[in-house]
C-alpha cells in the first residue's frame, strides 16, 4: 500500500506538471480559462461515482489519470511546454532574494500558500473523520462542485472582474474558520467545511493563476516555479494534517477546539493580508482593470491587443501608467534597467508615441494616434 502511494502520487505530481505546461502557455488568461473549466466538469464526473458500487467507483479513479494522460498525448504540441524562460539577472543589477531571483515570486505569495494550505489540511482531517449522521462529505464536495461551475460562468462572462471572485472567495475561507469554533461538536459542522471549501475552491484556480503568470513573465525557470507550487501546496497540506491528528482534533470537538480553529482562523487572516500586499497580486489583475478619467474607461488589456504588445511589453505598460520608474519596473521584474528601456522603447514604437505623456494621453482618448487623425 506505501508503495502504491508513493508511485501514484509521483505519477500525479509529474502528470500536474504537465498539465500545468498547458496552463501557463498563455499565463493567467490560459490558466483561469482551463482551470475552471477543469473543476466545472470535476461535478460531471464526481456525481455518477456517487451511485456506483465501491469497485466500480475505485475503477473509475484508477481510469482518471489514464485518460487524462491520453488527452495530454492528443494535445495541441503548440499548447503544450513552458514558457521561454527569461534572461538571466545582469552584472552590476541590484540584489534580489533567492526566491524572488530563481522563481520570481516574492516569498509573501510562498507564504500566504502555505499558510492557507496548512489550514485546508486541518480541515480536511476534520471532515474525513466526521462522524456526523448527515454525510457532510457529499454535502461539501456537492457545493464544491456548485462553486466551481459557477466560478468558471463569472469567470467566462465577465473575465475583467475576476478579482472581485477571488477576494470573496479568500473572505469565504475566514469566515468558514471563524465559524467553525461554534459548530465543533454539533450536526451542522458541515456547514464550517462547505464555506470554507467554496472559498478554497476560488483559491485554487487563483493560486495557479497568479504561479502561472509569474511563470509565463518573470520566472528565470518557468518549470521550477510551477513545481515549487505544487510541492508547498502538498508539504503543508500534510503538515495541516499532521498538526491535527497531534492535537487530536475531531469533529465531536476537544478542551480546546475552539481555541485551536481560532488560532488556524488567524493564520488565514495572516495569509489573506499578505496576499492582497503582494505586488505579484496587484500586477495580475492591475492591466486588466480600466483605466478612469475625464469620464472615459480605457482597458489597457485591449489596447494591449491592439497594439500587438507581448506580455512583458503588456507587464510594464501597467507600471508605465501607474507611473513607476525604470529603477522601479526593473527592481521588481527582476531584470536590468537597460531591458526595461528597450521593452518601453518598444511600447512607444507600437502605440506611436514618442513619449510617456504622450502615451498617457493616447490611454486616456482611447484610441491610437492613426484612429485620432480619422
Amino acid at each position: 500500500m506505501l508503495a502504491g502511494g508513493i508511485f501514484s502520487g509521483l505519477f500525479m505530481g509529474f502528470l500536474g506538471l504537465c498539465w500545468g505546461g498547458v496552463y501557463c502557455k498563455q499565463g493567467a488568461k490560459s490558466t483561469i480559462q482551463y482551470l475552471a473549466g477543469g473543476f466545472a466538469m470535476a461535478i460531471v464526473l464526481d456525481v455518477p461515482l456517487l451511485f456506483m458500487i465501491p469497485v466500480a467507483s475505485s475503477l473509475s479513479f484508477a481510469i482518471m489519470p489514464i485518460v487524462s494522460s491520453a488527452l495530454f498525448v492528443l494535445t495541441d504540441p503548440s499548447l503544450k511546454g513552458y514558457a521561454s524562460p527569461v534572461s538571466a539577472k545582469p552584472e552590476g543589477e541590484k540584489p534580489a532574494t533567492f526566491i524572488s531571483r530563481y522563481l520570481g515570486v516574492s516569498a509573501s505569495i510562498l507564504a500566504a500558500l502555505c499558510l492557507i494550505m496548512a489550514g485546508f489540511g486541518y480541515l480536511q482531517h476534520l471532515v474525513s473523520f466526521s462522524l456526523a449522521e448527515i454525510n457532510g462529505g457529499v454535502i461539501i464536495q456537492a457545493i464544491r462542485g456548485i462553486v466551481a461551475v459557477g466560478s468558471f460562468a463569472f469567470l467566462s462572462t465577465m473575465p475583467s472582474r475576476s478579482s472581485v471572485l477571488y477576494r470573496v472567495g479568500l473572505l469565504a475561507i475566514i469566515a468558514g474558520f471563524a465559524v467553525m469554533a461554534f459548530l465543533f461538536g454539533t450536526d451542522l459542522f458541515w456547514i464550517a467545511g462547505a464555506i470554507i471549501i467554496s472559498g478554497y475552491t476560488v483559491f485554487d484556480i487563483l493560486k495557479w493563476a497568479v504561479f502561472s503568470s509569474i511563470a509565463n513573465g518573470q520566472s528565470k525557470d518557468s518549470l521550477k516555479t510551477i513545481a515549487v507550487m505544487r510541492i508547498a501546496d502538498a508539504v503543508f497540506y500534510i503538515v495541516g494534517a499532521l498538526v491535527a491528528i497531534l492535537l487530536g482534533a475531531s469533529p465531536e470537538g476537544t478542551a480546546f477546539s475552539a481555541q485551536e480553529s481560532t488560532v488556524v482562523g488567524y493564520l488565514m487572516v495572516i495569509a489573506v493580508v499578505l496576499l492582497l500586499s503582494s505586488e505579484d497580486i496587484w500586477g495580475l489583475f492591475m492591466w486588466k482593470k480600466a483605466v478612469s478619467a475625464g469620464g472615459q474607461h480605457i482597458d489597457l488589456a485591449s489596447c494591449s491587443e491592439k497594439w500587438g504588445l507581448t506580455q512583458r511589453e503588456s507587464d510594464i505598460l501597467v507600471y508605465l501608467v501607474a507611473g513607476r520608474t525604470k529603477p522601479w519596473i526593473a527592481e521588481n521584474l527582476v531584470i536590468s534597467e537597460n531591458t526595461v528601456g528597450t521593452h518601453v522603447r518598444h511600447i512607444y514604437q507600437k502605440a506611436g508615441v514618442h513619449g510617456r505623456q504622450e502615451l498617457l494621453d493616447c490611454l486616456l482618448n482611447s484610441q491610437s494616434p492613426d484612429s485620432r487623425e480619422e
